[in-house]
């Protein structure tokens, strides 16, 4: 495993994109033709319920060197991921998270790395503080789920895209959508002043977007994943998301204090 930086972004091939300035006046009425925030939001739930896994072949562009690897993407609902780095050699790193169990697997060094599933650890090996129900909506293209406190609201920003914004308790989400295709752009979420991760969503294919921009300012990375190909809801084994067996196994924290 080389370091952590690219060994974290490795799974979280997935959380934003930089922020828009300058808004409206806030509104809450209808933004055209009838469509209002509660509608957009409406329409992001619809898609989170109907979908509840996904198989994929992508390319992740991470890390200092910003090089392109191949990889193998397996998510289901409510907390399963799996993704394996694959090389021309074959397997190179596996990373996975089993509901509250983080793992990963290096088969050159034949160790695997086991820890909570916790926003610290995720934090501290993946590169971006969010829980593993956050990173599944992420990894099907989608803002991670939001109770609100208040009514949304939404603005317009100067390129007329419709700015929605979402205050939940601990935070605020804002997402970007396109004024004409009404699709989702762009997101960022916030914890008082901080900004914690932004999310970037392109290349829709049948409603769904086949690139994602993520960056997280708290740990100063940022990735982009390029599905390949996409297949939704297959049946997934619950095997394919257990750790793979080993007879070195370490805390991860030790993995992600280690240089080498």
């Amino acid at each position: 495993m080389r370091s952590t930086r690219s060994r974290g972004w490795v799974l979280v091939a997935l959380i934003v994109a930089p922020t828009l300035a300058g808004c409206a006046a806030t509104r809450r009425g209808p933004i055209a033709g009838g469509v209002g925030p509660d509608q957009l939001l409406a329409t992001l739930a619809a898609r989170r319920a109907s979908l509840t896994s996904l198989r994929a072949r992508a390319r992740l562009k991470a890390g200092l060197a910003g090089l392109w690897t191949r990889q193998a993407v397996l998510v289901q609902r409510p907390g399963e991921v799996r993704m394996d780095v694959l090389s021309p050699f074959g397997l190179a790193l596996a990373v996975g998270t089993q509901r509250d169990l983080l793992w990963a697997y290096s088969p050159s060094d034949q160790v695997r790395y086991d820890g909570e599933a916790s926003p610290k650890n995720l934090a501290r090996f993946l590169g971006a503080p969010v829980t593993v129900t956050d990173l599944v909506d992420i990894l099907m293209g989608l803002p991670p789920a939001r109770t609100p406190t208040a009514p949304p609201a939404f603005t317009r920003d100067p390129d007329q895209r419709i700015v929605i914004t979402i205050t939940f308790e601990g935070g605020t989400q804002q997402l970007w959508f396109d004024p004409v295709t009404l699709q989702l752009d762009r997101g960022e979420e916030r914890q008082g002043d901080t900004l914690v991760f932004t999310l970037a969503f392109s290349d829709y294919r049948a409603g769904f977007p086949y690139a994602l921009d993520v960056a997280s300012p708290v740990v100063g990375s940022s990735a982009r994943l390029a599905y390949d190909s996409v297949e939704q809801n297959p049946a997934l084994e619950a095997s394919l998301f257990a750790p793979p067996s080993s007879s070195r196994v370490l805390p991860i924290e030790a993995a992600a204090t280690t240089s080498g």
